[in-house]
């Protein structure tokens, strides 16, 4: 007893904790959820209205930062700079690959994958775009590909951009906190992370983390709610969508609690043979054919207008693309530093070669597995007229996605497998950002060591505040608008991560 407490002061003592940081973090956190609540209505319109100026004004600003981010990366794998080891040449990896693939995936995509593969093509059923007419057989293709596109490798180089940089400084210079601010080392700032653009740039770090995890998981509770009370025959009430949350946060508190290895490693683990088990079983007890020939369908579309969908909105100004393909980057990019850092720390002797590819190959090979099997299967159903997924819209979104699952053979079985699978995924992404803010508030020093695991267990707890304060008002819109506001600041600090990270590596080189 004495010892854990002893343990718990000295995880918040002053020798281990930036209270700058940790402070205006917290104050974030509790700052957002009661501008949330104070006046709903007026702040929906507000958060609605922020978010199309930022449309307006900044839309193509990431759409022309996305494929520049894919050509800088691809250049630094298969440039000489690709082998640089993080750590040094004869430092072994701590994670097998497996294991590290496993982490990398689901602390990158968390339960998005969940909410958006199975229906997200509905959306896109009615849009003209490239010359093809909606509702046509080559809409369905169009369909296909847009969210293979969104989820693919030009979405996970805004990760990658993040991911090299924050890894090379903080093994290169053997940092004990991670923080984004370490990213700019490169530019020749030696103690960045103190000075007053660093301040800056955590803060903004933080800002941006909150609003866009809150966002995230305030969408996908509603479906989950729907889910559970579904297998246990309840009414869909506020009171589920507490229960689903507490689940959620008790999960992700445990899994940071007990660290990388014994936590979040495991969880990781176990989600990646439940995903696989999921969706093999989709594939084999669904139509079979036809969900293979809509992915191929797809994955054709995709390659070949893989250019008239990177540069559409760029060339011409394109209302899907603003609401669509703008809002997906801004996604990317409001969480690409939160998973840059989890990324680096968990990156320890593998090659920038490695953690691109990584990234782009297999990060985007498990987010195409569930747009194909899943969406490919709802799609069937919508073309049989067994559910009309087409007819999506964002209030039904949630409830259409279960009703996909409720279609299944042995339905009941497949719901719980669907909705255990979320609830991991959502835990192993929060239980990453714990684990990151938990290392971003904590002091820099000459000892390398992972942050007190009550410190981890306090932001754990702290993360559920705005999704709660999401729940209580109860708009999926307000939850979506909140990522894109998050990601503008971040969206100026993607130029000098690249030009930090090359100036870095290249001093190495010569």
């Amino acid at each position: 007893m004495l010892h854990s407490l002893e343990e718990f002061f000295n995880s918040f003592s002053k020798k281990n904790v930036d209270y700058i940081t940790f402070v205006t973090s917290l104050v974030v956190v509790i700052g957002i959820a009661f501008f949330i609540l104070y006046n709903a209505e007026s702040t929906a319109i507000l958060i609605e209205d922020y978010k199309n100026s930022v449309i307006s004004v900044f839309g193509p600003i990431f759409l022309i930062l996305t494929p520049l981010c894919f050509m800088f990366v691809l250049y630094l794998a298969f440039s000489k700079y690709g082998k640089y080891k993080l750590g040094g040449k004869e430092v072994n990896t701590e994670f097998s690959t497996i294991s590290w693939m496993g982490m990398l995936f689901c602390g990158g995509i968390g339960g998005g994958i969940i909410y958006w593969s199975g229906v997200e093509w509905g959306y896109y059923l009615d849009e003209p775009l490239f010359g093809i007419i909606p509702y046509s057989k080559e809409s369905y293709a169009l369909s296909s590909a847009y969210g293979l596109f969104h989820w693919g490798i030009s979405a996970w180089s805004l990760y990658a951009i993040p991911a090299v940089a924050l890894s090379v400084s903080f093994y290169k210079y053997n940092l004990s906190t991670l923080r984004l601010s370490s990213s700019l080392r490169g530019l020749g700032l030696r103690n960045v992370e103190n000075s007053l653009l660093g301040r800056l740039v955590d803060f903004l770090f933080v800002v941006a983390t909150i609003g866009a995890a809150g966002g995230t998981i305030g969408s996908y509770l509603p479906m989950l709610s729907t889910g559970f009370s579904d297998i246990f025959n309840l009414d869909g009430t506020f009171l589920v969508d507490l229960s689903v949350l507490g689940l959620c946060v008790g999960l992700f508190g445990f899994s940071v609690y007990k660290g990388l290895t014994n936590g979040i490693k495991r969880l990781s683990d176990i989600n990646m043979l439940l995903a696989g088990i999921f969706l093999i079983t989709v594939l084999f007890l669904g139509p079979t054919f036809e969900i293979i020939n809509s992915a191929f369908d797809g994955l054709v579309f995709m390659f070949t207008h893989f250019w008239e969908m990177s540069t559409l909105g760029i060339t011409e100004q394109s209302d899907f693309a603003d609401t669509w393909t703008v809002f997906y980057w801004a996604w990317w990019v409001a969480f690409g530093p939160l998973v840059a850092l989890f990324v680096a720390r968990i990156s320890k002797g593998r090659t920038l070669r490695e953690v691109i590819l990584g990234m782009l190959v297999f990060g985007s090979l498990g987010s195409w597995l569930f747009f194909m099997i899943l969406g490919g299967y709802s799609m069937d159903l919508d073309v049989n007229e067994t559910l009309a997924v087409s007819q999506i819209t964002g209030s039904t979104h949630g409830d259409l996605a279960i009703a996909v699952i409720n279609t299944m053979p042995f339905d009941t079985l497949m719901l719980f497998l669907f909705c255990g699978i979320t609830v991991i995924f959502v835990t192993t992404s929060y239980d990453s950002m714990s684990y990151v803010i938990a290392y971003h508030v904590q002091k820099n020093s000459s000892e390398n060591t992972d942050p007190g695991k009550y410190l981890r267990l306090f932001w754990a707890i702290v993360l559920g505040i705005l999704p709660a304060a999401l729940i209580i008002y109860s708009s999926h819109q307000v939850a979506l608008n909140l990522i894109i506001l998050a990601s503008l600041p971040l969206l100026f600090i993607y130029p000098l991560m690249a030009i930090s990270v090359l100036k870095d590596i290249t001093k190495e080189a010569n």
